[in-house]
This record gives structure tokens, C-alpha cells and sequence, in this order.
């Protein structure tokens, strides 16, 4: 299989760069920062292929996408992990803070779609995982620009699968709850513990375990459903807004 993950560096995109290249797999491993990227290559070896770039950067993400696609002659797996979030108000949410986090969150993931889909239809038995949050379901004050991108990105996934359907291409939207991650640590005000405990978060292992599964066809009856991922606690809330809006394709792991 060759994959691609991007948010590679850290957090959820390397702990599914490193269980992919264990379990055999081929990954081209794509974030901006080029240290961390390498050091990750060191750790993985020869299965394990750092490109350093700025997904937001359009034309240049574009280019490495197709590059990559050429060189391995096919990919198999679209993993689109790079992501951002940030707390702000209505008030505070101007056009450009919501601009850029939908460079973000949801441009760059189509940016890529749009990059493989020719190689991607072309030899089919391919999956895109577009990850998300569980912030596109119910989310918090402070999340309007972070929840709003993340919707749009689930319905990419959604028309996604249904055009990639013909040729073999099924698309997922994954929407972990909290997880342990530098991203969500940074948004945590200072004094206050990012996760209350293990029983309330998830790791990015977790997460990874079933992009995994997802790779290895295991959802493949939820093809353009949302896998939604509560932490523990969460469990029961996440029912109750299924329960509340039935039809509305989501499959709850735990």
C-alpha cells in the first residue's frame, strides 16, 4: 500500500505514519516542519518518504502530490490529517481568522483530493480519510470557525464517496473527541490540565488504530459516514445527538 499522511510530524499524523510503515505499508509523510519530518524518516527507515511543505500553499502541495503519485505509480491511501483549531469568539472570528483556518481544515484536504483523484480512480481499491473533529457534530461556543470547517470537510467526504464510488474510491470522515495531542495542549489556558485523566481523552494511537482498520477495508460499509471517536466520557452525549438526528450517517466506535 502506499499512503499518504499529512500532519506527519507529530500528534495523530505520526502515530499513523509509524503504525502504517509497521504494518508494512509505504507512507509519504508531508508537514511543514522539515526536523521533525526527518527525524521521523531516521526512526522509520526506507519505508518512510519526508516531504516538508506548506499544504496551505496550493500550487506547490498540488505539484508534490502529483510528483509523488507519478514516482510510486499509484496511492492507495489519502490520509488528510493537517489541521489546526483555535478558540475565539464571533466577535473575534474576522474574515481573515476564518479564512485561514479554512486554508487549513478544509482547502488544503481538497486541494489533495483533487491533486490524487486521477491516479486514485484510475486504479481504484483506494480510501481517503478525511479526519476531523467531533466539534462538527455538537460543538463548543468559541468553535465557529473551527466547527464550520470541519462540517465542510465532512461533506467533501460525502461527495467524494459518492463520485469515487464507480471506480472503487471510498471516503470516511473520522471525528475523534478529545485526544492528547501538542495542538490540543495549546489551546488549553494556562493552569488548566489538558486531559482530566486517561479516561477522558484519547491518544493519537487510538485514532491511528483505526485509520489503520479504515486502510485495511474493516468500515468499508460506512463509506461516506462519519466514524465518530468520543473519549470514554463522552460516550454517552454522543449517543444522545445521534439519537436526536437520526439519518444523519454517523457510526459511533468504542
Amino acid at each position: 500500500m502506499i499512503a499518504v499522511v499529512t500532519g506527519a510530524s507529530t500528534g495523530i499524523g505520526a502515530a499513523t505514519a509509524k503504525l502504517l510503515v509497521k504494518s508494512g505499508h509505504t507512507v509519504i509523510g508531508i508537514a511543514r516542519d522539515g526536523e521533525k519530518l526527518a527525524a521521523l524518516a531516521r526512526a522509520l527507515g526506507d519505508r518512510f518518504h519526508a516531504h516538508a511543505c506548506d499544504v496551505t500553499d496550493s500550487a506547490a502541495f498540488g505539484a508534490l502530490l502529483r510528483q509523488c503519485a507519478d514516482d510510486h505509480a499509484r496511492v492507495d491511501l489519502l490520509v488528510n490529517n493537517a489541521g489546526t483549531a483555535k478558540v475565539m469568539s464571533i466577535g473575534e472570528t474576522t474574515p481573515e481568522e476564518m479564512r485561514a483556518m479554512s486554508e487549513l481544515n478544509a482547502i488544503a484536504p481538497a486541494t489533495a483530493v483533487n491533486a490524487l483523484w486521477s491516479t486514485m480512480t484510475r486504479h481504484g481499491d483506494a480510501r481517503i480519510v478525511n479526519v476531523s473533529s467531533l466539534a462538527q457534530l455538537d460543538p463548543f461556543p468559541g468553535f465557529f470557525a473551527y466547527a464550520s470547517s470541519k462540517a465542510a470537510l465532512h461533506l467533501q467526504t460525502v461527495v467524494a464517496n459518492a463520485e469515487g464510488e464507480p471506480h472503487g474510491v471510498r471516503a470516511f470522515t473520522l471525528a475523534p473527541g478529545v485526544v492528547d495531542t501538542p495542538l490540543h495542549r495549546s489551546l488549553m489556558p494556562d493552569g488548566i490540565a489538558p486531559v482530566d485523566g486517561l479516561s477522558s481523552s484519547l491518544t493519537p494511537s487510538d485514532v491511528a488504530k483505526v485509520i489503520v482498520d479504515v486502510a485495511n477495508g474493516k468500515h468499508d460499509a460506512r463509506a461516506g459516514w462519519v466514524l465518530a471517536m468520543p473519549a470514554p466520557a463522552a460516550v454517552a452525549a454522543v449517543r444522545r445527538w445521534v439519537i436526536e438526528h437520526p439519518g444523519g450517517g454517523v457510526e459511533i466506535l468504542s
